[in-house]
């Protein structure tokens, strides 16, 4: 396939004079600058252009023996034709505009863009709107939708992701001219239940974060991957990207300098999706603590995998069978045996909280604990701490209102004795 290019993304490898290969932003060559590397990003070839001495970059799809055979078709072709534009509109259903959208942007959105578009376009989509003209669907079209598709999910997060696909599908939609209008960019959403928070409620207490350690205990490799999760509070995909030189045990520090994201779609042979390494979410390494029970727990996974196993000491701190990282799956379904062999379990018999509510469990006990939001946000890794207001303020103890008030307290430093004098000429209650 072969299609005019547009503004790059990642790096773009030379291949020789004329034929270079576009490494998309998730592509590891985007982050080490390693050339030769086997991957599915596309090629870039210079050909001629429209007006006379100018030149035009087109995207090839393919092998490199393909580039190369594209180039020399396009370097004999000449210069381009002017565009003819007709007058009537592509038209065609929503399915077939988004086979096309999905075609198109493979090359220049994140992988998991792209898979979270094909996912909610796949299960929430199609079935209701994909045997439509897109020039059929209107406003009127979209809202009843967007009605049906609140009654029928539980989860808000599964709406706004629905929508968001749709949205991005309808607006290459006008782009190419299928439609005048996107009749899904002014849809609005109901408001979030202010007492629902169900994602970030399911936490553990206290006293079941310490049940499900000691569950774990006999085996250091997952106590101290999930403590690593349940007390420092790092995100899965950071804790499968950690290595054994991140750690700095004696400072009690964890540097997260990077994230491993497993891709959900399957290869030609069923194999698993492929892992790829970036950094962490938001784009800036950090500097984290740890307690004194992960490092406990570290240091007797070093001494059985590495000193006694021969693993490598400066490879994945938790590997996958290959040496290389785990899956993405791999910390739930560990979090979950352990659950169960604990009882941490709910009504319905389900695990209490999932590898992220790990995560949110963390964040709770710092915040009951007095921790200030803004060490919380960064242990956290937030880029900026309202951010953490947002999601864990409901889960701030009771008990910590009193600080509020502790501002009209009598202070015992000797000042502000006018002010307890007048708190008490003003209580009627002490009469």
């Amino acid at each position: 396939m072969t299609t005019e290019s547009g503004s790059r993304r990642g790096w773009r490898e030379t291949i020789e004079p004329g034929l270079y290969r576009a490494h998309r932003l998730a592509c590891p060559s985007s982050d080490d600058h390693r050339a030769g590397r086997r991957c599915r990003c596309p090629f870039q070839v210079k050909a001629p252009g429209a007006a006379p001495g100018a030149t035009r970059m087109v995207s090839v799809s393919g092998s490199v023996s393909e580039a190369r055979a594209e180039r020399r078709r396009l370097v004999a072709a000449g210069r381009p034709e002017p565009a003819i534009h007709e007058p009537v509109a592509p038209s065609g259903s929503l399915d077939e505009l988004a086979v096309a959208y999905f075609r198109a942007k493979s090359a220049v959105l994140a992988p998991a863009t792209i898979q979270a578009h094909e996912e909610s376009y796949r299960l929430r989509i199609t079935t209701a709107l994909g045997h439509l003209d897109v020039a059929d669907i209107d406003r009127a079209t979209c809202e009843v939708y967007l009605a049906e598709l609140v009654a029928a999910s539980s989860s808000r997060q599964m709406v706004e992701k629905t929508i968001k696909a749709l949205r991005a599908i309808l607006k290459a939609g006008v782009e190419w001219g299928w439609t005048p209008r996107n009749p899904a960019a002014e849809l609005r959403l109901p408001r979030p239940d202010a007492s629902a928070n169900a994602a970030v409620t399911r936490v553990l207490t206290v006293g079941q974060l310490a049940e499900l350690f000691a569950a774990a205990a006999p085996n250091p490799r997952v106590e101290s991957m999930l403590r690593m999760a349940g007390e420092a509070g790092l995100r899965r995909g950071e804790v499968i990207g950690l290595r054994w030189p991140d750690l700095d045990p004696s400072a009690r520090r964890v540097s997260v300098e990077r994230a491993v994201w497993q891709e959900r779609t399957r290869g030609p042979n069923g194999e698993p999706g492929r892992k790829i390494v970036k950094g962490p979410k938001g784009g800036r390494s950090r500097r984290v603590a740890i307690s004194d029970g992960i490092v406990e727990a570290l240091g007797r996974w070093y001494e059985r995998s590495v000193v006694a196993g021969g693993a490598d000491a400066s490879g994945y701190v938790w590997p996958g069978v290959d040496g290389g990282p785990m899956g993405a799956d791999s910390p739930g379904q560990t979090l979950e045996r352990v659950q169960r062999r604990a009882g941490l379990l709910d009504a319905t018999g389900r695990p209490l909280v999932s590898f992220h509510g790990l995560r949110h469990t963390a964040a709770s006990i710092m915040l009951s604990r007095g921790v200030p939001l803004l060490v919380v946000s960064r242990q956290l890794g937030h880029r900026n701490p309202n951010v953490t207001a947002e999601v864990y303020a409901h889960l701030l103890h009771d008990a910590q209102l009193d600080e509020a008030m502790s501002a009209f307290s009598p202070r015992t430093d000797g000042a502000g004795d006018g002010a307890g004098d007048l708190r008490a000429a003003q209580n009627p209650l002490r009469n």
